[in-house]
């Protein structure tokens, strides 16, 4: 797997075999107009209104999967694509504290404790069994685009430096202050590593490998140009000495081998 999608905070450990406290998983009601999947409170997975295949996905790869033009599944059933299902997996009290710390990695991070609570799950409810086959997909390689980063914008960040209060966290420990106007189109990034912001780059669907050998942690701005979802154009990276080139990025598919419609509750 490339590192965008392979490396987790090794601090973030949890138990082995560890399971929602509670799973429901219900089809959706025909007047359900609702569409959403996430962790949208501190102790829950929820996919409203949507079908297996998504939450499939996200028990064995990050967040950003699921901005694939393709989803990375293969031999599933119909209804795994087209029945919309109400999945929610409650996590137990004891488990909250590990589950938040996951959880504030972002969503371009492997999770490895949400996929072992939705592998059990769907193991439990729908029976289901799958093996993995490595494939190579097109993706960029984030490099040094000269024999050194440009360190008057690409500047080394210091333990001790002041991080502002409205800069939000992002994979691998990075922190970026968003873009809050289409007139100013730049992310300011804080004790951010080139792993972070190959993540980071990841979220819009297209496989971003950090090949810089970089491995400290940097304060730096970047402009976003578009949002076409094309790494390659969508980020202003000559300013920090960087650049995308494209590549071939070694990933995975997910076969199911089988899958039943999910038992009731």
């Amino acid at each position: 797997m490339a590192r965008t999608g392979a490396t987790v905070d090794q601090s973030a450990t949890f138990r082995a075999g560890l399971t929602f406290e509670v799973v429901s998983i219900r089809p959706t009601p025909v007047s359900q107009d609702l569409q959403m999947i996430g962790l949208p409170s501190g102790n829950e997975y929820r996919a409203m209104g949507m079908p297996l295949a998504n939450t499939i996905v996200l028990a064995y790869f990050p967040w950003r999967s699921l901005f694939q033009s393709q989803l990375p599944l293969s031999d599933a059933p119909k209804w795994v694509w087209t029945d919309r299902y109400n999945f929610v997996g409650k996590v137990s009290e004891a488990d909250i504290q590990q589950w938040q710390k996951f959880r504030g990695q972002g969503r371009a991070a492997t999770n490895p404790m949400l996929q072992s609570m939705l592998q059990s799950a769907l193991a439990d409810r729908c029976k289901l069994v799958v093996h993995r086959v490595p494939v190579k997909v097109d993706g960029y390689a984030l490099v040094v685009a000269k024999q050194k980063p440009d360190n008057k914008n690409l500047v080394p960040a210091k333990p001790d430096d002041a991080v502002p209060t409205n800069a939000i966290n992002i994979s691998y420990g990075g922190r970026m202050i968003p873009i809050h106007s289409p007139d100013e189109p730049v992310l300011r990034f804080f004790q951010t590593s080139m792993l972070s912001l190959a993540a980071m780059m990841s979220d819009w669907g297209v496989p971003v490998d950090d090949r810089t050998g970089l491995t400290g942690q940097y304060n730096f701005p970047i402009t976003r140009l578009s949002t076409e979802g094309d790494p390659s154009v969508d980020w202003e990276l000559a300013p920090l000495g960087l650049k995308l080139v494209p590549v071939k990025i070694d990933s995975e598919i997910v076969v199911i081998d089988h899958i039943e419609r999910p038992t009731s509750n």
